[in-house]
């Protein structure tokens, strides 16, 4: 267990409360700007799984302890996932009430930005305890945080070259730690919770057995909010075993290597990481049933499609940090044979993970840009050249490293920032349009089903704890055959006893109308409804039920 000093933790300290108030500008300049004609959403990149998000909390500020898909009519079971969003809305409901949709919705976004804060400032903290075990100076620590935290990869060049591909710095949290701090807070939560678990797991195989109860206490905390990041620890962990098991035999059974039995490592990782894994493996599996049994969830789950790029994206992404890895790998295997199996198996299984055939290869690198940046940062301080030689590429190496990596962060940050300077859909919303979100959010019964285009009912559930026909693409079962349904149903052609046998074969929901559902067809429930009246308009939206 490395030491770290109070003025290294102060250092870390004032960083991290600077990245985090950095990433807050943008979202406080869409607020400044809401007035006039627009209204900010409260998200500058991923609007759409923003809404979803607050859909989530709007769960738990509504009394509710399990989860429904707000975004699916279709019966199902509430289930014990999302966790986070709806304990923490049911801390904001607590707070502010449920009897004004627009105040809850401002609180709700208000408290997932808290909740970002928070989270992300205690992700650099871990960031920087984890990345302390690797390195031993203060120097290298630093700049392997300044990496982690900051940096991209070369992706900036697809822009430079004018390719048509967007660069995984821009749309794969699981790879940058940027867009954890940025967008994610339970994300970020999730990866403070594993490096955290690894770390006292290495503790742990050390000699101090007692560290595998906080290790498994980790891992349980993050499976009740992301279960399948379980799935990368169990994995780890078995490489890690692996490796010692085999370096043992192959240094001879009661050999000391550097000082270590690695024979006597590899049983007490064994079993270190059975007792620590065995506190993720119940909601795991929970999940994995849930998602294989019930119909619904397994319409989702086939829906949710994040696959990796091709493995050029991943070269350029973090080709910069694959050789002087190399030589950091190398420099540590020589210093700590334990850390060094752990680093080794980790960044050897991702390349293989991230093509195994399933639907979310892509979330298979989460956390490994943390030992790649370490590695990297290692080889260059330490592991790179010889004398004088060694001397400059310690000192300016790893400046040109982090200077390369910083611009496609950059360009990612001032692209939001353009976004919210000018104000347009999605991240932004009509006045007219938030006031039809309130009055559905205000006076729909409890999950309320609302017919809209896709566009629209995306926000229907953020404001209310209502369910929107169709609105987010993993989260609606059976998208394409509702997006067929919607067209249909608002197109005038349609034949006026086949649009009501559809709408009362619905279940008779709410319709709105608005310029996105005026674009799928000429639907005018006045004229071509009859069974229809009007309860709410506003300006180019109007709200129609059943008579």
């Amino acid at each position: 267990m490395r030491r770290v000093k109070r003025s290294e933790w102060l250092w870390v300290i004032v960083f991290a409360a600077l990245v985090m108030a950095v990433t807050c500008v943008p979202y406080v300049i869409g607020a400044a700007q809401s007035g006039g004609a627009w209204r900010f959403s409260g998200f500058v990149i991923g609007v759409e799984d923003g809404n979803s998000y607050l859909a989530k909390m709007q769960l738990g500020a509504h009394g509710q302890w399990l989860f429904q898909l707000a975004y699916a009519i279709e019966d199902h079971p509430p289930s014990l996932v999302f966790l986070f969003f709806i304990l923490l809305g049911k801390l904001i409901g607590f707070l502010v009430g449920t009897g004004d949709a627009l105040r809850l919705h401002d609180a709700l976004v208000f408290g997932y930005h808290a909740a970002r804060v928070a989270f992300g400032f205690a992700l650099v903290l871990v960031t920087y305890r984890f990345l302390a075990e690797l390195l031993p100076l203060i120097r290298q620590r630093r700049l392997a945080l300044i990496a982690v935290v900051l940096g991209g990869g070369l992706g900036w060049l697809l822009f430079a070259l004018r390719s048509p591909d967007t660069p995984l710095e821009f749309y794969s949290p699981e790879a940058f730690t940027f867009l954890h701090l940025y967008n994610l807070p339970h994300l970020s939560a999730v990866r403070a919770l594993m490096l955290g678990g690894l770390l006292f797991y290495l503790w742990a195989v050390r000699g101090r057995w007692q560290w595998a109860f906080a290790a498994g206490a980790c891992w349980f905390v993050m499976t009740l909010i992301q279960p399948f990041y379980m799935i990368i620890v169990f994995i780890v962990l078995g490489m890690h075993v692996a490796i010692l098991m085999v370096t043992a035999f192959r240094q001879g059974e009661h050999e000391l290597v550097r000082g270590v039995d690695l024979g006597a490592a590899a049983v007490r990782a064994l079993w270190v990481s059975a007792l620590a894994g065995a506190f993720g493996v119940p909601l795991v599996l929970y999940t994995f049933l849930l998602f294989q049994v019930d119909p619904i969830y397994t319409v989702w789950s086939a829906q949710n499609i994040i696959l990796s790029p091709p493995p050029w994206h991943y070269l350029l992404a973090w080709g910069l940090l694959i050789v002087p890895g190399i030589f950091g790998l190398r420099l540590l295997y020589r210093r700590n044979m334990i850390l060094w199996a752990l680093l080794l198996g980790w960044v050897l299984v991702v390349p293989a993970l991230l093509y195994v055939p399933y639907n979310l290869q892509r979330r298979f690198s989460e956390g490994v840009q943390v030992p790649l940046a370490a590695l990297a940062l290692l080889g260059l301080t330490a592991g790179i050249g010889k004398g004088r030689g060694r001397r400059f590429v310690a000192r300016y190496a790893p400046l040109a490293l982090i200077a390369l990596t910083l611009p496609a962060t950059a360009l990612l940050y001032v692209g939001s920032l353009a976004a919210v300077l000018r104000p347009q859909a999605p991240v932004y919303q009509t006045w007219d349009q938030v006031a039809t979100y309130v009055f559905l959010g205000n006076s729909l019964p409890a999950r309320g089903v609302v017919v809209s285009a896709y566009e629209f009912g995306n926000g229907v559930p953020a404001y209310g704890y209502l369910v929107a026909f169709m609105g987010h693409g993993p989260e609606t079962p059976y998208l394409d055959s509702k997006r067929a349904w919607a067209k249909e149903f608002y197109s005038a052609a349609t034949d006026y006893d086949a649009r009501r046998g559809m709408y009362l074969q619905q279940g008779a929901p709410y319709v709105v109308i608005g310029p996105n559902e005026r674009r799928l067809g000429g639907f005018d429930p006045g004229r071509q409804g009859d069974y229809l009246h009007a309860i709410f308009e506003a300006g180019e939206y109007s709200v129609w039920a059943l008579k």
